[in-house]
């Protein structure tokens, strides 16, 4: 039985492509990659800081209670997604949260829990990419939780994949939370 031949571009019959081609294909995609600039290239560290910045007010903001503030740096996509439409509305939604959070460590930590406070000094964010006033990064910050009674309070690592259109939250989404305070076994929630 004779195998399945092909013929190539030059006119000759080959039984396989040879890994020259295939080597060949390869050099030129690389090629290309080096000399193409990259349309989202690594953002500087001062992106960095302004992303920062930004989800230090947002969650100042969020702490203080000042609803009409942390709803202003919302883009109208995320107010719809969120289906919030006024700071009063912001204000709610954030009170539900809260106590859902804490019916979660109850549930599934068997944990009781008095309440939960964002370190604002931890707050770092990361742009991945940037391009016509979008910013698509990631926020990490410590979570404390305040236990019911004595006990000392525990510590959690949060990170966030953010986005932002025109100077904007119109993402914001928990990646992953773990417990980073001394004793723990860093159990990944």
């Amino acid at each position: 039985m004779r195998r399945a031949a092909r013929l190539t571009g030059i006119g000759r019959v080959s039984a396989r492509p040879g890994w020259a081609g295939v080597i060949g294909c390869a050099v030129i995609g690389f090629v290309l990659l080096l000399a193409v600039p990259a349309a989202d290239a690594a953002p500087s560290s001062g992106a960095d800081g302004e992303l920062t910045a930004l989800l230090v007010r947002y969650y100042s903001a969020l702490k203080k209670e000042r609803w009409g503030e942390a709803f202003g740096l919302l883009h109208e996509r995320l107010k719809k997604g969120m289906n919030v439409q006024s700071p009063q509305e912001l204000a709610v939604r954030s009170i539900v949260a809260q106590q859902n959070l804490i019916a979660g460590f109850r549930r599934f930590d068997n944990l009781e829990v008095a309440r939960t406070e964002v370190d604002l000094t931890s707050i770092k964010g990361m742009v991945t990419g940037a391009g016509d006033g979008n910013v698509a990064g990631q926020v990490v910050y410590d979570l404390v939780v305040f236990p019911i009674g004595k006990g000392r309070p525990l510590m959690y690592r949060v990170v966030m994949d953010v986005g932002l259109a025109q100077g904007q939250i119109i993402r914001l989404s928990q990646a992953s939370m773990v417990r980073i305070d001394p004793g723990s076994v860093g159990d990944v929630l």
